[in-house]
């Protein structure tokens, strides 16, 4: 009777021994049942020959002259948004300091107008009595 083992993706616990990831796993008799295989393969996915198996196999088909070309582009582009950013920021700030001057100046503009009021009123006083009959 020979027995059949997998490899999944995760560290496996059989009894009181531990798989790691890719070792092989007893399934069957002795080991884990074919549903807790399954339930493995479906929530952790099909054994994929762990990180160095992939960083092998995409190290193959990588273009480095795409990559660099991409990775200058992409640095010119974030050159150009910071100096965007940093002449925005200046934008900002300017026009907050604008607002506060304003401000200010409302500030102002609205006590004058209130003191100015008061002067007419009074020079409008000065006006009813000289005008008025005596």
């Amino acid at each position: 009777m020979s027995k059949k083992t997998e490899q999944f993706n995760v560290t496996v616990k059989v009894g009181k021994k531990s798989y790691k990831p890719g070792d092989p796993v007893p399934v069957g008799t002795g080991g884990l049942s074919v549903e807790e295989a399954e339930n493995l393969r479906a929530t952790f996915g099909a054994w994929t020959g762990g990180p160095d198996a992939k960083a092998s196999a995409a190290g193959a088909s990588v273009d480095l002259d795409k990559l660099r070309e991409g990775l200058e582009k992409l640095s010119a582009e974030n050159d150009k948004l910071s100096a965007d950013n940093d002449r925005l920021t200046a934008e900002r700030d300017s026009a907050i300091s604008d607002r506060s001057t304003l401000l200010k100046q409302n500030e102002q503009l609205e006590e004058d107008n209130a003191t100015l009021a008061g002067e007419v009123k009074k020079l409008q006083a000065e006006v009813e009595k000289l005008t008025a009959p005596k």
